[in-house]
């Protein structure tokens, strides 16, 4: 059973999860067999009490007693177990789906000549649609299927006049637009991770046509069309702000992952807009991040990922709000997993504690040995090389980087991260070698700085020279 795909789906399922597939088992219009009971109650006691993986010959022994082992016999078994948990995963996500399972109601009403019944289904749609506070883009095509299906009841009745073509193409065209803008930002988001190159097909004519006055007083339309410009266009700030806008003012009209999805791509485009040279979108960044938190948007499960830990922490510290930055430290510290609890923390502090000018306790926490991760004892060190260079221990400071640098070179650090950290140790080294009065000098050095595409602490190196 170990790596089987019944088991892993029961290793995930919540113990109300579990009831609920046991009366599945048991009831008739599943389940007709009273082994495929009996193997799924023993699974569950391999779970919740025996918390063993059991394999098909203990199996077998358990549910087919006194029977020689048959390897067909027992897969037919757990195959039969897993169509009754598969059925109920998947009723599970249709009748979460209101509007979904009436609008099927209905449809079957119809198919069965139920007139009465399928009106009163229709109007219990409408109803469901008419007080649905999410409305995005799947809300949309929604209000498309529900006003369809209203034109197929009137096509079969014959009652051509009262069929309303107009309705039904405006949902579509506000169905579509909806769906291909959110689809676009996404695309782009992911091409400029990945360098990946996407056919946007129709979408000249679809922002034309998403730009008129009509659309833009809909969310799921207006929020990605200022999403695509301000992605597309980094420089023109009002497309930022537009999006930004309707992300705080109709935020609650989008489902809990597509909201996250949303506040990360602006945070990514404010990020991005720092390092390009705008220190303001800081201030926009930390805003975004504020509000996500505030709505438990970053956390998965109680859990903030470590990056975004960290990523929170780089631009509270940017801003200098020394306060909400410590505040956040020691409130999502129990929110991080175990086994990065320390080291993300203890790394965070540090910095917190550097900026601060409290370098010994910044180096207590640096100096800690809970950096196993490569990338985070680079970044440690990083940050120790900047408090030796203010406290103006030079000697220590050269001794540190020569040691950096061999940690490098032992531990095979490759790439960008290798050339990211080795520029960071040789600009280092030159701003202490080269003279203030070195005016020159200093100023190529600068432009040297700007210029590598690869530095780590590139900021703080330029405020040096």
């Amino acid at each position: 059973m170990k790596n089987s795909k019944l088991w892993d789906i029961l290793e995930q399922m919540s113990r109300r999860d579990l009831n609920e597939i046991r009366d599945c088992i048991r009831s008739p219009h599943f389940n007709k067999r009273e082994y495929v009971v009996k193997l799924f109650d023993f699974l569950l006691e391999c779970r919740e009490e025996l918390q063993i993986i059991p394999d098909k010959e203990m199996l077998h022994t358990k549910i087919f007693p006194g029977l020689e082992f048959s390897g067909s016999r027992i897969r037919s078994a757990i195959s039969l177990v897993s169509k009754v948990v598969e059925q109920y995963m998947t009723l599970k996500i249709i009748n979460a789906r209101k509007a979904d399972s009436s609008l099927a109601l209905a449809m079957a009403y119809r198919q069965k000549n139920l007139q009465k019944h399928y009106n009163q289904t229709i109007r219990t749609t409408e109803e469901i649609l008419e007080n649905e506070i999410q409305r995005n883009a799947d809300f949309y095509e929604n209000l498309y299927d529900l006003e369809y299906e209203k034109y197929q009841s009137l096509s079969a009745q014959r009652q051509l006049n009262a069929i309303n073509l107009q309705s039904l193409s405006d949902k579509l065209d506000i169905g579509y637009l909806s769906q291909k803008l959110r689809q676009t930002c996404f695309s782009i988001s992911h091409m400029r991770v990945y360098s990946m190159e996407y056919d946007f097909g129709l979408l000249p004519a679809i922002l034309e046509k998403a730009g008129q006055a009509e659309y833009q007083a809909i969310p799921a339309i207006a929020l990605y069309y200022h999403g695509y410009f301000a992605l597309t266009n980094p420089n023109d700030e009002h497309h930022f702000q537009q999006f930004k806008k309707q992300l705080f003012d109709f935020g609650y009209q989008f489902p809990k992952n597509e909201l996250r999805d949303l506040y990360l791509l602006a945070t990514n485009y404010c990020t991005k807009r720092v390092n390009e040279g705008s220190p303001h979108f800081a201030n926009e960044s930390l805003d975004l991040y504020k509000e996500a938190l505030r709505q438990e948007l970053l956390l998965t499960d109680g859990v903030l990922s470590h990056i975004t830990f960290s990523n929170i922490t780089a631009i509270a510290l940017l801003t200098e709000d020394y306060s909400f930055t410590e505040n956040f430290l020691e409130k999502y510290k129990k929110s991080l997993q175990p086994k990065y609890r320390k080291p993300i923390y203890s790394f965070n502090r540090g910095r917190f504690e550097y900026q601060r000018g409290n370098f010994d306790k910044a180096l207590d926490l640096l100096q800690q040995r809970l950096y196993k991760d490569l990338l985070l004892n680079l970044s440690a060190k990083a940050v120790m090389a900047k408090i030796f260079y203010e406290m103006d221990a030079i000697d220590l400071l050269t001794s540190h980087l020569d040691a950096m640098s061999q940690f490098i070179r032992r531990k095979k650090v490759i790439g960008y991260h290798q050339e990211n950290f080795q520029n960071f140790i040789s600009f280092l080294k030159k701003i202490v070698e080269i003279p203030d009065f070195e005016k020159e000098n200093r100023i190529a050095l600068k432009k040297d700085i700007e210029k590598v595409k690869a530095v780590a602490e590139r900021r703080w190196l330029l405020e040096l020279v």
